[in-house]
């Protein structure tokens, strides 16, 4: 990875993106819009002015057929193949319960709401039921199999029943501390946390086995895993960490979007953003 050639793929004024990526196509959340690009060339294949107005509080994913969007205290399903919108619902009322991204089984849409509370909407009936659990609100959580895990902002990872929706298992990681970003791999359940660590978590017996301190310096997110490393992203620094023991590999610049939403993982590429275009850099 040393001597990471960054090119300009798209050129793009911008108040912050947020990107998503399957195998074939990049999705981009621009200002009003999501706009889908051939990987291959960065043509638009797909492109739907979604909102209404401009806004900042909003995340978007990709996972099986569907591209979720979420924006304050609403949820926007759509199709990701031609980005237009299945469905919309608000589930949250202001900024005491405003939702925080999206993770997708293949018939549901868990959906963290602030103040420890989790939406779960069915997709084939669109309804909605909601699950207390937490103390505190959480920012990020995964879908493994047949459970849900969560980080709060508290420090407690938590692990759900998918079926019950009731909390089985929780261990605190950092101290109090602010858990920002969660990734699973292989038994592993990866965690970067406001204490700037990143801990690798053993899904078995949720205990942490790995730890590198002074890892991250703000609000880092992790991208995935390559080549056997663990990706992560921190204000235009991506950094790549031994994913079996979190031994440091290599540090360098990269544009990472606000908040570190507008960077993707996608295979062996690293694509990102800045407020004026879309990068790409390989990693292999």
């Amino acid at each position: 990875m040393s001597g990471l050639s960054v090119r300009k793929i798209l050129d793009l004024e911008n108040d912050g993106l947020n990107m998503d990526a399957d195998g074939q196509f990049l999705y981009v959340r621009c200002k009003r819009a999501v706009c889908k690009y051939n990987l291959t060339d960065m043509t638009q294949a797909a492109w739907n002015e979604v909102f209404k107005k401009d806004g900042k509080a909003r995340s978007l994913s990709v996972s099986g057929d569907l591209a979720l969007l979420t924006d304050f205290c609403d949820l926007h399903v759509l199709s990701k193949y031609d980005l237009q919108e299945q469905f919309a619902l608000r589930l949250g009322e202001n900024a005491s319960s405003d939702i925080w991204g999206a993770a997708l089984d293949s018939h549901t849409v868990y959906t963290a709401v602030r103040n420890g509370k989790m939406a779960a909407v069915d997709l084939s009936s669109r309804s909605v039921e909601y699950y207390g659990i937490a103390d505190s609100s959480f920012w990020d959580c995964r879908v493994v199999e047949n459970r849900i895990y969560a980080g709060t902002v508290r420090d407690e990872l938590i692990e759900i029943d998918k079926d019950s929706m009731r909390v089985i298992r929780k261990t605190e990681l950092s101290g109090n501390k602010n858990i920002y970003s969660l990734f699973h791999d292989a038994g592993m359940l990866f965690a970067v946390s406001q204490d700037k660590t990143i801990k690798a978590v053993e899904l078995g017996s949720l205990e942490n086995v790995y730890t590198a301190k002074k890892a991250v310096g703000g609000m880092a997110r992790i991208l995935g895993i390559y080549s056997g490393n663990l990706i992560v992203a921190d204000s235009n620094m991506v950094s790549v960490w031994d994913s079996q023991g979190l031994r440091r590999r290599e540090t360098f610049g990269f544009p990472t979007g606000r908040f570190n939403k507008g960077i993707v993982l996608a295979g062996g590429r690293l694509i990102g953003s800045d407020y004026h275009g879309i990068y790409d850099a390989d990693l292999g």
